[in-house]
């Protein structure tokens, strides 16, 4: 008897620490919505039936007919169903669990009546009368539901108080981004993970953000178009993350933009060269850093005004690829808008980039001004093949794609640079160089760590003012009220609605000043 009772006790013990497990675990979430509650979801925030029929909602003493899109049941009841007080009106907290509390209610104007059922609440939303037949206030819109939209949003009504966003728990924010991990470029893909894991790790010391901690899951950015969008479905999906931060996308910036976009989910500080500067398309996506189409534009514009080089010949230069593409179109539209000569192109071929090429088409052609977007060994060849031309032409270059040190090996030459980021120095950059050395990360990739911290930074703002009710919507909402934010190591940030590139500063800067 006294052996059963202790085997009993192991099992219970057991029992118990392997509930306590389950519920407690930061990295699950309730279960996905069905597709009622899904259908009943749309419902509520939109206004919109999903089967497509319109819905009409009556409002005021005057029954004055709306479309449902135009008072949707989010208006007025908050994203979390406990309402939002607006103009002296106070509405009721529609969640399940409220409006079914077992001894009814007792409101401030003297009404009363019992608690409600999904039949009554029903009623309540059809005719506006709650359980003991009184009206409600006139404020509150009766909509005519079909009867599957209305067992749809009382499905999600059950629901409400309990759909977090994926990725969100009370105790954890998880979030993910995409990095190179093996290859060339595995160096700056670990550098950015420590960087991120050290930043985060240090908010969690503290407490975390309104005491959730924050969790980093990577996916591998492979190189493989195919390979790196499984990871990335992976991320959002089987495991879903709240936000991406500072994700590495190299030439799939729209892939996965179309991915996280589609789900709603937040980037914070892509590290791209091509920010999709149509918020339209980028709802969720916030850059920080201008890009090399507006390094382009730029720098056509330093030709035009600085150098007053509006009659030379233009001449685009660069490696057979669409970052090459994207800044060529750049160049065509901006020199049109600035009335400069339409620019000739010379694409070469990736890796067919020897000094006789580029020679033979810079004697053939004779530009006044090259705009080049090669590496830095592309561009020892160009500087070359421009040794013996007369008169010599301008040059500009992105620090985006070489080196600002190449500005050194051509001392007196007529060559620019444009920089949207400088590998950042000391003055003011205190604790981002105190991250660093208390971490002994590497210094490297000072660019790539700079994006990563800036991110990480903004993320971590943006989560402090959007408050513990925290969803999706809520913070992309309170991204856009950012304004000259000041990460301490890129320019000042802002944005707005019809703003989510966070820095257009682009500078010009000359290897001489007397290359004039």
């Amino acid at each position: 008897m006294k052996n059963t009772d202790k085997t009993i006790n192991r099992l219970n013990t057991a029992g118990f620490m392997l509930l306590s497990a389950v519920l407690l675990s930061p990295s699950l979430s309730a279960a996905p919505l069905t597709a009622s509650e899904t259908r009943g979801k749309q419902l509520y925030l939109s206004g919109v039936s999903p089967s497509g029929e319109p819905v009409k909602a009556l409002v005021g003493p005057e029954s004055t007919e709306l479309s449902g899109t135009d008072v949707p049941c989010v208006g007025c009841h908050g994203e979390d169903g406990h309402g939002r007080p607006e103009g002296g009106i106070i509405p009721t907290d529609i969640t399940f669990e409220y409006l079914t509390l077992a001894y009814g209610h007792n409101h401030d104007n003297g009404r009363k009546h019992v608690a409600f059922t999904a039949d009554t609440i029903t009623a309540a939303i059809a005719g506006g009368i709650d359980p003991a037949g009184n009206r409600l206030d006139s404020v509150m819109p009766r909509y005519a539901l079909s009867a599957s939209d209305s067992a749809d949003l009382i499905a999600y009504l059950k629901r409400l108080s309990t759909d977090a966003d994926p990725g969100l728990s009370e105790s954890v924010i998880r979030l993910g981004t995409v990095l190179p991990m093996r290859g060339p470029l595995a160096g700056m893909g670990q550098a950015m993970k420590d960087m991120l894991s050290a930043y985060f790790d240090e908010i969690n010391a503290r407490g975390g953000i309104y005491n959730r901690k924050i969790h980093l899951e990577v996916a591998e950015f492979t190189g493989s178009a195919d390979s790196t969008i499984k990871n990335v479905h992976h991320l959002l999906e089987a495991e879903p993350v709240f936000a991406l931060i500072a994700p590495f996308t190299g030439n799939l910036e729209q892939d996965i933009l179309l991915l996280s976009e589609s789900r709603g989910v937040p980037q914070i500080g892509p590290y791209t060269l091509f920010p999709e500067d149509n918020p339209a398309y980028s709802r969720s996506a916030f850059y920080l850093l201008p890009g090399l189409k507006n390094e382009a534009r730029a720098m056509v514009d330093y030709a035009a005004d600085e150098l007053h080089l509006k009659t030379a010949a233009p001449m685009v230069i660069g490696p057979e690829s669409g970052m090459t593409q994207g800044a060529l179109e750049a160049i065509d539209q901006q020199s049109r808008t600035r009335g400069l000569s339409p620019a000739i192109k010379f694409i070469y071929p990736q890796g067919q980039s020897q000094s006789r090429i580029f020679a033979a088409e810079l004697k053939r052609q004779a530009p006044g001004v090259i705009f080049f977007f090669g590496a830095d060994d592309e561009l020892r060849m160009l500087l070359k093949s421009t040794e013996q031309l007369k008169p010599k032409p301008y040059l500009f270059v992105s620090s985006s794609l070489t080196s600002p040190n190449m500005l050194n090996e051509a001392p007196g030459s007529r060559i620019f640079m444009s920089l949207s980021l400088a590998p950042p120095v000391q003055a003011g950059t205190d604790e981002f160089f105190r991250l660093i050395k208390h971490n002994n990360l590497s210094m490297h990739h000072l660019t790539a760590q700079a994006v990563s911290y800036s991110a990480a930074k903004l993320l971590a703002e943006g989560l402090q003012r959007t408050g513990r009710e925290l969803s999706r919507k809520k913070l992309i909402n309170t991204l856009e009220t950012i304004y000259q934010f000041d990460t301490g190591v890129i320019p000042l940030l802002s944005y707005g609605s019809n703003r989510h590139i966070g820095s257009t500063a682009v500078t010009i800067v000359s290897a001489s000043r007397n290359d004039r």
